[in-house]
């Protein structure tokens, strides 16, 4: 059972996520981009598919594009895990950015008070993952 390893990841990241999401916002963002990611590697094992040949994080949203729009048919996991990449670099990296868009610095002193203060975007990452959970279906 190939996909355990994943699911014991996805787990573990989302747990930590809840647990630092006071007092370190940005990394509790990232943590929920990596929870998404594995949480989508443990659906495709099961469904037989090696993701061990995906290696970039482009190939990870080649492959979840076709699960989204040719298998799943539910355009919105896409979206969503988009939305959590560029959440994610923009609490590693501190700056905005999307694959549609332009890097934008962020105004502000750093990460962790951006998230802080925008306690919104933390609880919208926590709320996109259980929407891609329940895409997936994982409980």
């Amino acid at each position: 059972m190939v996909y355990a390893r994943y699911q014991e990841q996805a787990r573990s990241n989302e747990e930590a996520a809840r647990l630092i999401e006071k007092d370190y916002p940005d990394w509790a963002v990232t943590m929920c981009f990596y929870a998404a990611l594995h949480w989508v590697k443990c659906y495709a094992a099961q469904a037989g598919y090696d993701m061990e040949k995906l290696q970039s994080h482009d190939e990870h949203r080649g492959y979840l594009y076709d699960l989204a729009y040719e298998k799943l048919k539910k355009r919105e996991l896409h979206q969503l895990y988009d939305d959590l990449h560029g959440a994610s670099e923009k609490a590693r990296y501190f700056k905005s950015s999307s694959h549609r868009r332009s890097v934008q610095p962020i105004r502000d002193d750093n990460a962790i008070n951006y998230f802080r203060t925008h306690k919104r975007e933390v609880n919208a990452a926590f709320d996109k993952l259980q929407q891609i959970k329940d895409i997936l279906q994982i409980s």
